[in-house]
Formats: C-alpha cells, structure tokens, sequence
C-alpha cells in the first residue's frame, strides 16, 4: 500500500530538513509516493485609483516572478528527494497562488489530498521576527487538522526507530496506527512504546499500559520483535520525554494530540507536552497525531 505524503516547499533554501528527513527515513521508498505543494503569495493589490497600464504590468510581473520563485523551489526539492533515491514518477508538484494564508491553504490541502502524512520542515535556529511574530508551523500546531503532521527541525539523519508516547487518549490511539502503517517494510526502525507516569502514581503491570499501542501495530503488520516498552516517572511529562529521546537517539518522537479539552491528562498533554516538544525537541522529527 503506498503511503503519500505532502511536503511543503517555500523558496528558503535552508528549510529543507522535512525534505532530507523523508529521503534518510525510508530504506524502502518503493511504496512511498510524494506531493511537494507550495503556495505562491499574492502579487499586492492595486488600487482602483492606481490603476494604470504599467501599474497592471508592474503586478502582473511581480506573480510571475512569485510563481517563477515556487517553480524553482520545487525543481530544487525534487533534486534532493532523486538523489535521495525516490524515482521521478513517485514525485508530484503541486503550485497554487495563495488563497488565504499559507497555513490555511496548507490545511485545506491536506484534508482534500487526504494525504497520510504532512511534512514541515523548521529552521532551528529562529529568526528575530520569528519571536515576535508566530512561525508558521508554530501556527500549524495551534490549527485544527484532520492529518498527523510532521514537524522536523535539527533532524539527525543517522538516528533509527521511533518513540511512541503512550496515553489513554484516542489522539494517541490514532497515531500508534499511523505509527504501524508508516512503519509497514521498514525494518530498521523498531519502535519503543514510553509511558510516563507521575511520581506517586500507582503502578500499574505492562500488559495493560502497552497493549492498545502493540496491538494497534501489529495489526499493521509490524513486528512484534521491534517493539519495546519502557516506563519513565516524571512530573515533568515533556522533559521525560525529552530525555527519553536524546538517550535512545530515535529518529521521531510520535505523540497524540487531544481535541477536545476534556481536562485531566488529555487537556495537559496538549497545552503543554506537545508544545513543548515543539520548542524543545531537536535531532528527531515530532510526529504529531490529528
């Protein structure tokens, strides 16, 4: 079964990790299929009162020279993902003139695409108007979307397997199966399954605290001899998972993402933890569930 994913493109050409991170995660990239999307800004709008005929040229020019700027954005992604090793034909562009801001019109095509994935790629180190004004995938992870998004920022491309957060939320539910889906031929990556749990907390036997995510990727026909479970104590949820993933240098980090502020571990896990990892997290991609 393919597995297709979108990866946004912008003309920055230092914010390529999301592309570099698909080309070394994947050892077996026959069953992985490509859409690299961007969306091309409005040229400035002309006031009726301006309007004349080199102001109309003058616009018509600056979109072509916006359009013109995505196309060569794209020509240098599909070069990475060729020498990456994908083929031609498992790679499609897409280009469109910007609807309403970048995030929505991102947004709106991964939920038309229904696309098993979508891929951000973030500068690690932020820019001043970056802390002034919200990033765009800082943006992304406050949106609604119906698609697990992934986040790579200072992405280690030597780093192997992946660290699954376990939960009781349906949000993790949901991307302990993207997990085995995404996983499905691809052998070098096992998967640790971590549960926190805070200091005091009574203990509780493994089988019980594993079993929705080992069965969620058994079923997706992952192997039972990859998985591996560990249990961490720590107030501090974000932190430990933090640790956690520097230890084991996993290539993702995949956690739920809760909708609804049902209160309790789920509202926690989502004003805070996975914030957090936003922010914090470098050297493995966040994969973050819908």
């Amino acid at each position: 079964m393919n597995k297709h994913l979108l990866v946004t493109i912008s003309e920055d050409q230092v914010a390529h990790w999301g592309l570099r991170f698909v080309c070394a995660f994947f050892q077996n990239k026959e069953d992985i299929r490509l859409t690299l999307f961007n969306t091309a800004p409005q040229p400035p709008a002309v006031w009726a009162e301006e309007k004349s005929y080199e102001t109309l040229r003058d616009n018509e020019q600056a979109g072509l020279a916006l359009v013109e700027s995505g196309k060569r954005a794209m020509a240098s992604a599909r070069g990475i993902f060729l020498q990456g090793g994908f083929q031609p034909g498992q790679v499609d562009d897409k280009i469109i003139t910007r609807n309403f801001s970048r995030i929505q019109d991102i947004i709106q095509e991964g939920e038309r695409g229904l696309y098993d994935a979508v891929v951000f790629g973030r500068r690690g180190m932020l820019k001043l108007q970056d802390m002034l004004d919200k990033s765009a995938t800082e943006e992304m992870m406050a949106a609604k979307f119906a698609f697990p998004l992934w986040v790579c920022r200072d992405v280690d491309y030597a780093r192997r397997g992946v660290l699954l957060c376990v939960d009781d939320t349906e949000a993790f539910r949901r991307m302990a199966d993207h997990v085995g889906f995404i996983l499905q031929g691809e052998t070098v990556h096992p998967v640790t399954l971590l549960r926190v749990m805070k200091k005091g907390e009574p203990p509780e036997k493994p089988e019980g605290l594993f079993s929705d995510a080992i069965s969620a990727l058994e079923e997706n026909g992952f192997p039972t001899r990859l998985i591996r479970t560990r249990i961490e104590q720590g107030d501090d949820v974000a932190q430990t998972i933090l640790r956690e993933a520097e230890r084991g240098r996993y290539a993702a980090v995949a956690v739920g993402r809760t909708a609804l502020h049902t209160g309790g571990l789920a509202q926690f896990f989502f004003t805070s933890v996975t914030l957090a990892l936003f922010r914090k997290l470098t050297g493995a991609a966040l994969w973050v569930s819908r």
